[in-house]
């Protein structure tokens, strides 16, 4: 302690005081390089993010490496402050508008990244929805013709309005009812797993009593559901399902959000009077014997 004391007061001392006066043939201290800063702690966050993104845009930057750079944008949105930072940065226009990229790789990467930053961030949600961001992810999930880019396009979607009460909203005002309908009439097993995950999911919120009524959507989600279409959509997509030997995981995944639907009563008087859900339902028993559907089987009763 006693060396510590007089450290402190050699240290604080001016050169007028007792403090011995320093070499004047000492040299200057110099400024690190900002690269050597950089190469030893790594550069920030923001500027890795931001290069993330030049390199993506860059026509020379080779499809490999694009893909690469919206991995690592991918990462470091993990980070709840990171993808808040996209708005500030400036990063969200030049994100959307990869969603129409030329490279397949390249437009589920930017859709990726975009959901997961939004996800459980009601920052990087905000900033999302003031750039029109669901309703072009919904555009890709209609039009585009890669069903592995459909599919993350519903992941997008899928994060945005999960427990997200203004999002839910903004994506029923942009018909994104409708464009889930269709992913679940043309989509492939993969995807249509995804559609049947998250309309059991939105019916399972609305239902959610636990949950303020502010918070959550009301009874108009599932009913509005079961008036579409859905039903009848997912009869349909049964039909071709029963006959892929691995679409088992899909299978199950529609079978609980019909089950789901149940708990009301426009759903179930909508299951009740789908004729070819019976049919479908005999037929994939026999195809995937492990997956219970006793309760819808006797609603169908």
């Amino acid at each position: 302690m006693e060396s510590l004391l007089k450290w402190a007061i050699l240290n604080g001392a001016t050169a007028g005081e007792d403090a011995p006066a320093r070499n004047a043939d000492a040299p200057v201290p110099q400024r690190l390089d900002p690269a050597v800063i950089d190469a030893i702690l790594g550069k920030p966050a923001s500027v890795q993010m931001t290069e993330c993104l030049d390199a993506v845009e860059h026509p020379e930057t080779p499809l490999e490496a694009r893909e690469v750079a919206l991995d690592d944008l991918e990462m470091l949105v993990e980070n709840i402050d990171n993808a808040s930072n996209l708005e500030p940065l400036n990063l969200w226009p030049r994100l959307l508008q990869l969603y129409s990229d030329a490279a397949p790789s390249v437009r589920i990467g930017a859709l990726w990244v975009s959901g997961t930053a939004v996800q459980h961030n009601p920052n990087a949600q905000k900033a999302f929805g003031k750039h029109n961001g669901v309703q072009s992810a919904l555009r890709v999930l209609q039009d585009d013709s890669v069903d592995a880019v459909r599919t993350k396009a519903l992941y997008c979607v899928s994060s945005f309005i999960r427990a997200n009460v203004h999002g839910l909203t903004e994506f029923v005002a942009s018909n994104g009812l409708p464009a889930v309908q269709l992913a679940v009439e043309n989509g492939s097993c993969a995807l249509r797993q995804k559609a049947f995950f998250l309309l059991h999911a939105l019916i399972d919120e609305a239902l959610d009593v636990e949950t303020p009524e502010e918070l959550r959507p009301g009874m108009y989600l599932p009913n509005a559901i079961a008036e579409l279409g859905f039903v009848d959509a997912t009869a349909n997509a049964l039909g071709e399902l029963v006959k892929d030997a691995n679409a088992g995981m899909a299978y199950e995944q529609a079978v609980g959000f019909l089950t789901a639907l149940c708990a009301t009563e426009t759903g179930k008087q909508a299951i009740q009077g789908c004729t070819a859900l019976r049919g479908v339902l005999g037929e994939a028993k026999a195809q995937f014997p492990d997956i219970e559907t006793d309760e819808l089987s006797q609603i169908l009763s």
